[in-house]
């Protein structure tokens, strides 16, 4: 019987230990006796009578471990220091180590514990038994604790990812954010009671089931802060019964404004709101405001918040007092009525800065809230409970001006979200979107908004195959933007679908520091392939491609892969877990690297393929199996393609 896994926490750690010294003999029994120190670890523990009989202890240098059945270790105790102490316990899953606790002073008691492999990445600092502190965590590992703390109430454990003000200051976020943060810092047990309160369909068996979210950002350094941050915007979190075996529909899922990249570490910036899909429309989930992009550039010399205008302070905290009223943020966490109900009243104070900066003839400040007013108007809107918001949002279009533009495009994005919450045909409502923003940029094609909706026009009809709207939409940003971010993505946007019967023209340097140019891959089959850790898609193809790596390898087969994580350390993580055969080239700044932008990058996995005469065949290829079918019709039969020409 396959061993069942378990998440039991230590009994009797010290006793076992102690009775264990290295020299002596073990048994089944005393082995079978340990259990991790801390709860929600995920490991084999065989419970059926059989499999315990099974199972053998066995003394190895410097301590024991314990095989089931089958051979697989599922625990093995070590005395690393050579004191005839034991020091390191590990918890294995299916044969491979996925949880180890150290004592590393030699005190008795853990003072880390990390976990690897199928388990994860993630090293705490320990004390006391607890979780103090992350020396590495994922994102997706650190929304995993957050639900943890949730489900048992565990306010330390909560803490241990929540990025706190101190942090935030060393990253050189601007003041006012960080004002923001410890303001929110003292509220935070009646924030967590009003969140817990409204978890619904949740329990104590509640387990984390994912994090989604579309991508990482990095605001770079020069945008006046001490270093690039790196951050996570408007990703979910879903959590439900082991197995996910609830149904979504009845169990609330929250919404994370911000998380932010502290060191090798991931933290939240604020608490998630609840959504609550069994309150009619739950599932709409209006965009982020404020945070740290806004804070950032909205920031200017005087006019940030937290500047020496006191009319202008006093009006930016009292925004601050509204959004971290626990009344309010109950309201963040209720249903569409609620969300409405917070939106609208946000109006009021954010009405007051705009005031207050008119009055100080602070003409920058004045437009971002401005701005921030049409946010919340169109947030409240897209909840589908405050239908007299498009009126207003069609109001401040017929004024004019930046705040008109900006109101006019944010009504086109928030009717878009409004109709994907219904039960409307996706095509049909994309294709309207799409339309109005064509109209858009047709009506205003000098303001603020232009180059975003040609992009967005671009790469939607370009992953959706429609070529010549997409070379349409990236013609015009070259042509009138080609200095700007969108410009330059567009300009390597044409250039890849350019690329069919041309060279590949790829230059980059590997893990290694070599210097990697496909040029001299000529007389092999080629693949490009562009992608990231945090894209699942891409991710998860990579153990298949490494299978058709093996497979098509001595036919003259080879694999060159572009990294896009924002962040080296990610792609190291990963790659301590999975070997992939082949150079990765990696330059920092993920999505917006020089290689994503000279080829246009706008969804990951990206694959391209060079035949042997260095010319692009394909370069539209979406998974391994796509490139398998095209593989088995150019290399089948043809072992000597490419190889030793």
């Amino acid at each position: 019987m396959r061993a069942l896994r378990t998440t039991l926490a230590a009994t009797g750690f010290l006793a076992l230990t102690a009775a264990l010294a290295p020299a002596a003999e073990v048994t089944v029994k005393q082995l079978m006796g340990f259990r991790p120190s801390l709860k929600g670890v995920d490991y084999d523990l065989p419970t059926d009578p059989a499999a315990i009989a099974a199972c053998k202890a066995e003394t190895i240098p410097g301590g024991f471990q314990l095989r089931d059945g089958q051979g697989k270790i599922l625990c093995r105790l070590v005395d690393r220091n050579g004191d005839a102490k034991l020091d390191q316990w590990s918890y294995y899953q299916d044969g491979f180590e996925v949880y180890r606790e150290v004592d590393h002073n030699g005190d008795k008691s853990l003072d880390e514990v990390r976990w690897m492999n199928s388990g994860g990445t993630r090293v705490a600092r320990v004390a006391g038994g607890k979780v103090v502190s992350w020396a590495r965590i994922s994102a997706e590992e650190a929304s995993k604790v957050l639900v943890q703390s949730l489900v048992s109430g565990d306010s330390e454990l909560l803490e241990s990812v929540m990025a706190s003000p101190a942090e935030l200051e060393a990253l050189g976020v601007p003041k006012g954010e960080v004002e923001q943060v410890a303001a929110a810092e003292k509220q935070r047990v009646a924030a967590v009671k009003a969140l817990r309160a409204g978890l619904t369909g949740w329990g104590p068996n509640t387990t984390w089931l994912r994090l989604d979210g579309a991508m990482p950002h990095l605001i770079p350094a020069d945008a006046g802060l001490k270093e690039d941050i790196v951050l996570y915007e408007n990703a979910v979190i879903f959590a439900g019964a082991p197995a996910n075996q609830a149904n979504p529909a009845n169990v609330a899922f929250l919404q994370v404004a911000e998380m932010v990249k502290v060191g090798d570490t991931w933290k939240f910036v604020d608490l998630p709101r609840v959504i609550d899909p069994t309150k009619g429309n739950g599932a709409v989930i209006a965009a982020v405001e404020g945070g740290i992009r806004s804070w950032v550039f909205r920031a200017d010399a005087g006019n940030a918040p937290g500047s020496d205008n006191p009319q202008v302070a006093e009006a930016m905290q009292a925004l601050v007092a509204y959004d971290n009223n626990p009344a309010n943020q109950a309201l963040q966490g209720g249903g569409p009525k609620e969300l409405a109900k917070f939106h609208v009243g946000r109006v009021t104070p954010l009405r007051q800065v705009v005031k207050a900066a008119e009055a100080a003839n602070d003409a920058k400040t004045e437009l971002d809230y401005q701005k921030l007013i049409v946010d919340s108007l169109a947030a409240a809107y897209s909840t589908g409970q405050y239908a007299a918001g498009a009126k207003v949002l069609e109001d401040l279009e017929a004024k004019g001006g930046k705040v008109g533009t900006y109101a006019a495009f944010k009504l086109i994005e928030s009717e878009f979200a409004l109709q994907n919450a219904g039960q409307g045909n996706f095509i049909a409502i994309q294709k309207d979107w799409l339309a109005k923003l064509k109209a858009f940029v047709e009506k205003y094609p000098q303001c603020d908004e232009a180059p975003q909706a040609l992009l967005l026009l671009a790469s939607t009809n370009d992953m959706n195959g429609d070529e010549p709207e997409a070379r349409k939409s990236y013609t015009l940003l070259v042509k009138d933007y080609p200095a700007t971010e969108w410009g330059k993505k567009a300009a390597g946007a044409l250039r890849r679908l350019d690329l069919v019967g041309k060279p590949m023209a790829l230059k980059g340097t590997d893990l290694r520091g070599q210097a990697v140019d496909a040029s001299q891959y000529r007389g092999k089959t080629l693949l490009v392939t562009f992608w990231a850790t945090w894209a699942g898609p891409a991710k998860r193809d990579m153990p298949e491609l490494a299978k058709l790596y093996a497979k098509y390898k001595a036919k003259g087969f080879e694999v060159l892969a572009v990294n896009l994580d924002n962040e080296k350390a990610d792609l190291d993580a990963y790659l301590q877990t999975a070997s992939l055969p082949w150079p990765e080239l990696f330059e920092a700044g993920g999505m917006e690297s020089r290689l994503a932008v000279e080829f246009g990058i706008i969804s990951l996995p990206t694959m391209i393929l060079v035949d042997p005469d260095g010319k692009v065949v394909n370069r539209s290829l979406r998974t391994a199996a796509e490139l398998e079918i095209l593989l088995d019709k150019t290399l089948a039969g043809k072992v000597a393609l490419g190889a030793g020409n």
